[in-house]
């Protein structure tokens, strides 16, 4: 089990329970401690790489159902737009692994 699936494996709330930067659930929290707590394997993350990700996982959490889970058409469409930050060279090949990593634990 990787260090994305034990900090935010079910934990993220979903719908208008969604709360993105605030309290100890909160996505933002929740990604920092995962990024701390990884050791080596997170290190490569930088803040604005983290803040990206978060970005993209919000827009698609605060349309799904309240205590509703993300389908695997959501979370393709959110590797996706990791691709694509990936094809405009704003992210680097590892942190695209990463965010690969994150959003399978979600």
């Amino acid at each position: 089990m990787g260090i994305f699936k034990r900090m935010l494996g079910g934990k993220i709330k979903t719908g208008s329970s969604f709360n993105k930067s605030y309290g100890p659930e909160s996505l933002h929290d929740l990604l920092i401690k995962a990024k701390i707590r990884g050791g080596s394997s997170t290190a490569n993350l930088s803040s604005s790489d983290l803040a990206k990700f978060e970005k993209i996982i919000s827009t698609h959490a605060k349309y799904i159902p309240a205590g509703g889970k993300f389908s695997s058409r959501t979370k393709y469409l959110m590797r996706m737009k990791g691709h694509k930050l990936w094809k405009k060279n704003e992210i680097s090949l590892e942190d695209l692994k990463d965010f690969k990593k994150i959003i399978t634990a979600l």
